[in-house]
């Protein structure tokens, strides 16, 4: 059953009540897709629920993840239809331990199949540890780093900034981290007291559409897109679980493709080229050893290293 987000049904504009009519008619379809990302803790539920002006996702105070595979709700804001994707550990480090075959990434892949028109970031306000910025590099790893650009910074805890806002905090916070992720979504933040109800619940939630709509606005109507986004939809006509399959199969090659690209910009400049060096002339006794000698050894070294890079 759909119910109105944050119980709010009033237009985008009241100077210019057609604003969304157009922007929907921009749209590649009527729906919008936001999805919630972030570290374990962050409040990703809480939030979801916020927006959804109802609890649908399971959301508890405790230091391991309560949300252990994603899931969908749908309500409704002003003229939109709304699918709001909640998602479990999916961007820390530990996520090779915890979804070995990639299965629950590709489910997450799935159920926001086109592309998410929104990807919202969630962190706590005034904790923007060393977690959230792994969370970071997590959604960048699945995602693509051009996810960035359909990315809204969520603040949980907005009741924390007293009369202050949102902007100055960003502005003077002492967390560079923290500036240059906001600086890499382009600016776009919002604040949520997830406790909030009535006029002010509605209103953070009205604040968060309208960044929704004028993101969703600048990119043409389109939603994220990605090779694993195009492939799932390729994959329409066949059963679910080999859709599945597959889209686990290309989200595994993607993430092996991001390990190499991760070690390297984690290390300082002069090893990056050391690396980079060390790596290619590898690469070049590789292919003397594939072109000079064809025998099992190198044939399986050519299948297990170069034909995964080879399908990205």
């Amino acid at each position: 059953e759909e119910l109105t987000l944050g119980r709010q049904k009033k237009p985008r504009d009241e100077e210019n009540p057609h604003g969304s009519e157009d922007l929907q008619a921009a749209l590649q379809e009527p729906r919008l897709r936001l999805l919630l990302a972030g570290r374990t803790g962050a409040g990703k539920s809480s939030t979801g629920n916020s927006i959804l002006g109802r609890k649908h996702f399971d959301s508890r105070l405790r230091a391991t993840s309560v949300t252990r595979s994603c899931a969908v709700a749908s309500g409704r804001w002003a003229e939109w239809d709304v699918d709001v994707l909640d998602t479990p550990d999916l961007f820390s480090s530990e996520v090779a331990r915890t979804d070995p075959d990639c299965k629950e990434r590709g489910r997450c892949y799935l159920l926001a199949a086109p592309g998410p028109h929104a990807l919202l970031l969630v962190t706590q306000l005034g904790r923007f540890t060393a977690q959230d910025q792994q969370a970071w590099r997590g959604v960048k790893a699945l995602f693509g780093d051009g996810v960035s650009a359909h990315t809204i910074v969520v603040f949980t805890r907005k009741e924390d900034l007293a009369e202050g806002s949102l902007q100055d905090y960003v502005r003077d916070s002492e967390n560079q981290a923290l500036r240059q992720l906001v600086a890499e979504c382009g600016g776009r933040v919002c604040a949520f007291n997830n406790r909030a109800t009535g006029p002010e619940q509605e209103a953070q939630v009205t604040e968060l559409m309208r960044l929704v709509e004028d993101l969703v606005r600048d990119r043409g109507g389109a939603p994220y897109t990605n090779d694993v986004y195009h492939l799932a939809q390729a994959l329409g006509g066949v059963s679910p679980e080999e859709r599945l399959r597959k889209v686990a199969e290309r989200v595994a090659q993607k993430q092996q493709g991001c390990c190499l690209q991760r070690f390297l910009c984690e290390k300082p400049k002069a090893q990056r080229t050391w690396w980079a060096l060390a790596l290619a002339v590898l690469a070049i006794v590789i292919l003397i050893a594939l072109f000079f000698f064809k025998g099992p050894l190198t044939l399986w070294i050519l299948e297990h290293s170069f034909c995964p890079l080879a399908e990205r």
